[in-house]
């Protein structure tokens, strides 16, 4: 009989222990740049249409670039294209502050910068989604995964919650500067992580892994491609999951663009309850990754997927009409607060469920393109969600867009029970590993 995984046993590895540390410290970063960033946006724009169409731009590149990024990582040392990319970004950041403080940022030039960011970030998701794989045996993977996630929450928590003191005290420009700070620390500690091939190598004991790599070095780019492509599209449930991620994700365009005109048109209030829903999001983030484990072992990933929506949309909607709370502070707080930390819980095991999944069962030689093909498909849709909702948002308020969102979730959510839809990702694997 098999022993049961415990996190312990994933704290006992040091090197993923250190590559978990630097990436927290980077959260960290993310978190106040997140608020930073989003109230810059709103101040200098005054629009709930800009906030839509810099929400669709932010996510542009990670259809366009993500996918031929793919079979670029494939081919590279992923550990050097994570600490590429920490540094550019780093870079990016701390130039825009420079502009910012110089008084020349205007809507173009911050829709330019977000453009350059996420298309970094384009090449560095496929990355990082090869990376953790390469830590970790395959057996501790789903707790590696789900204690990251956790500790993500943990410090995303604490981050946004001083975002908000540390923009009204000290500028949003301090927040963003630390952010490219934790850029260059993360990258500098990345350096000193050792995958489980180096330390087999170290060891003088060469694995196949590491001969696999070298001759997918070889492989032509266009190749390499083809056969990610091919992996996803020959993959139905792959398929089935992107489907329904997609239509999610267009209907959660207004929540996830629409977050300062929350806090100012629909509640009245300012950038403290941007924090007091961070903070929410963030409680929700970590109890919906300790469970995560707990989720897989009782319920299908259909399952998941149907009650993970319903809850979105119910409290997407609810978060809708708070606009009868607007100007009073602590019932704004209390319900928007519960209504993003509902939905958060949600979302986080919905997308943790399948992302552990995916990466269980996903060929490892593939899986930084099939990877990058997957969050492609699965944000298709948002572009195209974020400018339509940019040119709505001029004759439709921020509250109605957000209830229609809500409701339409609700219904997807429906939809999906009442299907024969297969998400079943990891049927064939653990049929086979049984056989085996």
């Amino acid at each position: 009989m098999a022993k049961e995984m415990k996190y312990r046993d994933v704290l006992r590895d040091k090197e993923f222990c250190k590559h978990l540390f630097f990436g927290l410290i980077n959260r960290f970063g993310d978190s106040l740049d997140a608020i930073a960033f989003t109230w810059i946006t709103y101040q200098i724009t005054h629009s709930a249409s800009w906030a839509a169409l810099m929400y669709g731009l932010n996510v542009l590149p990670n259809i366009i670039v993500q996918p031929l990024a793919g079979p670029i990582v494939e081919r590279m040392d992923k550990k050097k294209v994570i600490i590429s990319t920490h540094i550019l970004r780093g870079l990016v950041i701390s130039a825009f502050v420079l502009m910012y403080l110089a008084g020349i940022v205007n809507p173009f030039i911050m829709a330019a910068f977000t453009l350059v960011i996420t298309t970094i970030e384009s090449f560095n998701m496929p990355a990082a989604g090869a990376f953790t794989p390469l830590l970790v045996k395959k057996e501790k993977l789903a707790h590696a995964m789900s204690l990251r996630s956790t500790l993500d929450s943990v410090v995303q928590l604490v981050g946004t919650g001083v975002a908000g003191v540390i923009i009204a005290k000290l500028g949003a420009q301090t927040a963003m500067m630390i952010d490219a700070a934790t850029f260059f620390i993360a990258a500098f500690g990345i350096m000193t992580v050792k995958t489980l091939a180096e330390r087999e190598k170290a060891e003088k004991e060469p694995s196949a892994k590491v001969q696999m790599d070298e001759s997918t070095t070889k492989e032509s780019y266009f190749s390499m491609l083809k056969d990610g492509l091919i992996y996803v599209l020959n993959s139905p449930v792959i398929l089935n999951v992107c489907l329904v991620v997609v239509l999610m994700n267009l209907f959660l365009v207004p929540l996830n663009a629409f977050q300062a005109p929350i806090a100012e048109d629909i509640y009245g209030l300012g950038s403290e309850l941007l924090s007091v829903i961070g903070i929410a999001a963030a409680i929700g983030g970590i109890l919906g990754s300790v469970i995560i484990p707990k989720i897989m072992d009782k319920f299908s990933v259909k399952a998941v997927i149907v009650i993970g929506g319903f809850i979105m949309g119910e409290f997407m909607y609810l978060l809708s009409i708070g606009n009868v709370f607007k100007g009073a502070a602590i019932p704004g707080y209390l319900w928007a607060g519960t209504c993003f930390f509902m939905m958060v819980v949600a979302a986080t095991v919905m997308g943790g469920t399948v992302s552990i999944q995916f990466t269980k069962s996903c060929d490892e030689k593939y899986l930084a393109r099939a990877g990058s093909v997957l969050g492609s498909l699965s944000v298709a849709a948002t572009p195209v969600g974020s400018f339509l909702v940019s040119a709505l948002s001029v004759k439709l308020s921020p509250a109605l867009m957000l209830g229609i969102g809500g409701l339409m979730l609700a219904v997807i959510a429906v939809f999906v029970a009442i299907s024969r839809i297969d998400f079943e990702i990891m049927k064939k694997d653990e049929v086979e590993a049984d056989a085996a």
